[in-house]
Order: structure tokens, then C-alpha cells, then sequence
């Protein structure tokens, strides 16, 4: 028909405009669009760089929510129905690559809509949850009588090169022997090979925590147990360690402060709060404007729950915060499993709650999208490569 518009201008003009839901959806409609969603590179690029620009990227939270089941529960942070009883914020996800006999999922870290996964026997995966995809990474090359305990770790994606990188520091123990070995690998995807960093001070710095990925950087904080803490950065692209300055969070001195890092709108986000069970009921958030620069660090906002329904179950151990456009979700583990608390900036008496229960849980951000992983014509064959030494950045 004379009136139809072309299927270059429906593709370009229209289809980017969705939302990855909407769009998955419509791989029924016809074989063209179908190959169009799922397996157009230049579509799923351009549908994701216009959501950013538009910020209408859906952020969800992936929990691996049991030891052993390959079923994980994904939650939509910004759904204005997070916590009802009827939660559709709330969806069970299953990992579709093969775990005999099912293991557990150590969630190492996102970007672009990519989850990057490490399983209990550690095989390595780059999992895009909305559309299914996934992309089996090589082993680390350890003995069959070594064991690897994942310790720090952390993934990112460089634009100029348009290469993944995958970190994991990790201690190596032999089977029926005492002590290990701390190793520190990275994957390049370019490559296709893990390499092993040298890193003389492994074990004096870095927590057991999923690095923040910011400014193509992965980012960790050090709580030394005497009010020190320091903010690590590993540049993915050099390959390098640094240390960066945090905020001044005008403590008085007498009082202990417990700090937590994220990323709010691709900025360095600190959260603090006194750590005492009575005295805490309030949490600072600090964003570090332009990256690198001490002095852009800003008070985002301060969340007072002094008043809210919730402040028993926020006050005592710590809780983990998301801070979206709309509101602040706090993360509380317990004796029973983890509580999810949504708090709305406009309306803080508009609370959403919803519990997973279980011990053993790993989560990880994501934001929705259609990008996947071109194979490369270059890629090496599967290898470890030998140390390259890299020294600490102050």
C-alpha cells in the first residue's frame, strides 16, 4: 500500500523508541522483525543509546535467590507497583546454560544490559537476561585438584576499543592441603584469553565485594577497622590500580561512619551513616560529579527514616542503597533472607516491600537492553597468559 511507511523508517524511527519489553515481545510479529530485534547489532546499539539519552532504561535487581537453583529472582527498581501483593515488578528469571548438577551463581557484574556470571565450578558466562543469550568464556586453566574461591571481582566495557574485560581475584587452594595461593586474572573478550596481574598487595587492601563499574573503571572501598578507608579503582583499559579520594563526610571525629559505594546516573555514589543500632537514622549520599576530581564530590541528598514505618528493620546492621531517579531502594539481609525496601523521594510514606528468603545471595544492577556480543574474526584460542606486573597509582 501506497500509505504504508517503509520498513527502514518503521526499524530506525519507531522500533528504537520502545522499550526492550515491548520489543521482545514483537519478535512474533514477522520473521524480519524477529531478526531485526534479536540479531541486529546496529539496532541494539542504537535502541540502547537512545534509551540512555532518554533515560527510560529499565534498572533491575538479578538475585541468585538459593544454593543450587538456576532459577533467580529479578526485580524492576522503578515499578510504581514495587511490594504489592499482585509484585509484577517481580519476575522469576532461570540461567539457560547448563549447570549438572545445579550449582550456585556468583553474580560478578553488568554493563550494557550484559550480566557477567561465575559458577560454583567456575565456568564463566556473559548472560544477557532479557533476551536469553549467553556466551560460554574460557576456564581459568587451574588443575583439576585446585580450587578457586572467588574473593573480589568485577566487569566493564571499554567504547574506544569496544572490548569486555572480566576481573576476578580469587584464592587458589589445593585439595587436601593447607594455605593458598591469591591470584588475580583478567579476561579480555578481544582476546579471548585470561592473563594473570601480579598484584604484590592482594591481601592488604581489597574486600570481598562486586566492583562499581564508573568511567570505564571498576571501583572498591577498603574499610581498614580503624576509620580508614580507602576507594580503589582499577582502570580496565590500562590495566592499572589507584587510589581515588573520597568525600569529606564532616564527621566529628567521636563517632564511627560506615560507608557504601554504587553508581547513580554513571556517577560514584558514597552513602554514609553512623554505625550504631540507636544513633543512625539517616543516610548521606555523595556523588562524585566529574571522575577523578576530589572536589566534585556532592551531598546527591540525605534520606532521614527517622519518621518512616520501616526505621526498625533500616536501623542496626547495615543495609546496601540503590538510589534511582525516583526513589531509594535499601537492601537488608536477616536471619531469614533479604528485605527489599523502595522508598519514594516525592512520597517517603509510599513504601514498597518485598523479601527473598535464602543465606547464600549475590546480586547485581542491570539495566534492560538488547546488546550482545559480536564474535570476533581474531580471537585467540582459549589460553592463560603470563603475569604482567602493574604498581599501585596514589
Amino acid at each position: 500500500m501506497a500509505n504504508e511507511l517503509p520498513q527502514e523508517i518503521i526499524e530506525s524511527k519507531i522500533l528504537t523508541r520502545l522499550p526492550v519489553k515491548s520489543l521482545i515481545r514483537f519478535t512474533s510479529v514477522s520473521k524480519r522483525w524477529r531478526s531485526v530485534i534479536l540479531y541486529n547489532p546496529k539496532f541494539a546499539k542504537s535502541q540502547f543509546e537512545l534509551a540512555s539519552k532518554q533515560k527510560s532504561i529499565t534498572h533491575r535487581i538479578l538475585v541468585s535467590n538459593s544454593k543450587g537453583s538456576p532459577e533467580l529472582k529479578c526485580l524492576d527498581m522503578e515499578s510504581p507497583w514495587f511490594g504489592q501483593s499482585s509484585c509484577s515488578s517481580c519476575r522469576k528469571v532461570c540461567v539457560p546454560f547448563e549447570q549438572q548438577p545445579p550449582r550456585e551463581c556468583y553474580l560478578l557484574g553488568s554493563c550494557n544490559g550484559l550480566v557477567f556470571v561465575a559458577s560454583e565450578d567456575s565456568r564463566f558466562y556473559i548472560w544477557n537476561p532479557s533476551t536469553k543469550f549467553f556466551k560460554k568464556l574460557p576456564h581459568l586453566g587451574y588443575s583439576s585438584d585446585e580450587k578457586a574461591v572467588l574473593d573480589y571481582y568485577g566487569a566493564g566495557y571499554m567504547s574506544a576499543t569496544d572490548n569486555y574485560k572480566v576481573l576476578v581475584g580469587y584464592f587458589l587452594k589445593k585439595q587436601n592441603e593447607e594455605g593458598h595461593t591469591e591470584m588475580v586474572h583478567i579476561f579480555s573478550l578481544e582476546d579471548h584469553i585470561w592473563r594473570i596481574i601480579d598484584v604484590d598487595y592482594f591481601g592488604d587492601i581489597f574486600p570481598c565485594h562486586q566492583g562499581m563499574l564508573s568511567n570505564e573503571a571498576l571501583h572498591w572501598l577498603h574499610d581498614y577497622g580503624d576509620s580508614r578507608i580507602d576507594l580503589v579503582a582499577f582502570d580496565l583499559d590500562k590495566e592499572e590500580f589507584s587510589i581515588l579520594q573520597l568525600p569529606d563526610l564532616d564527621t566529628d571525629g567521636t563517632s564511627w561512619y560506615r560507608c557504601l559505594l554504587g553508581v547513580v546516573g554513571g556517577c560514584l555514589c558514597v552513602s554514609s551513616y553512623m554505625d550504631e543500632a540507636i544513633a543512625s537514622e539517616s543516610v548521606d549520599f555523595w556523588v562524585m560529579r566529574e571522575y577523578g576530581v576530589c572536589d566534585s564530590w556532592t551531598k546527591l541528598f540525605n534520606l532521614d527514616f527517622s519518621n518512616l514505618p520501616v526505621q526498625r528493620l533500616l536501623r542496626g546492621s547495615p543495609c546496601t542503597w540503590f538510589a534511582t531517579e525516583t526513589g531509594t531502594v535499601g537492601v537488608k539481609r536477616t536471619g531469614n533472607g533479604v528485605w527489599f525496601m523502595k522508598i519514594d523521594h516525592k512520597d517517603k510514606e509510599k513504601l514498597g516491600l518485598y523479601m527473598i528468603e535464602g543465606n547464600q545471595l549475590y546480586m547485581v544492577e542491570y539495566e534492560e537492553s538488547l546488546v550482545w556480543i559480536e564474535e570476533k574474526e581474531n580471537a585467540k584460542e582459549t589460553q592463560t597468559s603470563s603475569p604482567s606486573r602493574k604498581k599501585l597509582k596514589s
